[in-house]
């Protein structure tokens, strides 16, 4: 006989503990043409949400950190979605100017008002903005012509003499 009360607590508690279960399925996605970014630039990325036990609509804190690889946070952002079975979409969040170049990590938290809480991550890169290069080959080309200037210069002030 108390091999069956013990079953049936076992059995109560197995069915009570599934409540406080989740099955939040969440992934972020970088699209292909922003896995490199320059500082100040918008840098998009992806959020799919599963979470197929939920009924009806449900609103989720979803909340943005760009950390670099030493765990430092030079960006975040905040959001709140409605979920209901699943959704997918894309937002961004803003680089900072004072980043440096190298690899940096997105992290996504998601969390409900109740005990939900789910966190998942990607990673890019930090490049230097295309202006830059714009600007060194400006200054190349300038110092270029300046110095065949000069030697033409030179050349013609040889020949008068």
């Amino acid at each position: 006989m108390s091999w069956k009360i013990l079953f049936v607590i076992l059995f109560l508690s197995c069915i009570f503990s599934l409540n406080n279960a989740s099955a939040l399925s969440l992934t972020v996605h970088v699209p292909e043409k922003y896995t490199d970014v320059s500082p100040g630039d918008r840098f998009y990325f992806e959020i799919e949400v599963k979470y197929p036990e939920n009924p009806k609509r449900k609103d989720l804190r979803m909340e943005y950190e760009i950390r670099t690889p030493d765990d430092e946070l030079i960006a975040q952002s905040k959001a709140l979605k409605a979920v209901e079975t699943q959704a997918s979409f894309i937002d961004f969040i803003i680089i900072p100017e004072s980043a440096s170049t190298g690899l940096y990590l997105i992290n996504v938290k998601v969390k409900d008002y109740e005990l939900l809480s789910e966190e998942v991550g990607s990673s890019f890169q930090v490049v230097r903005k295309r202006s830059d290069d714009i600007k060194i080959y400006f200054f190349v080309l300038l110092g270029a012509v300046l110095f065949i200037g000069g030697l033409i210069t030179v050349q013609l002030t040889r020949k008068k003499k």
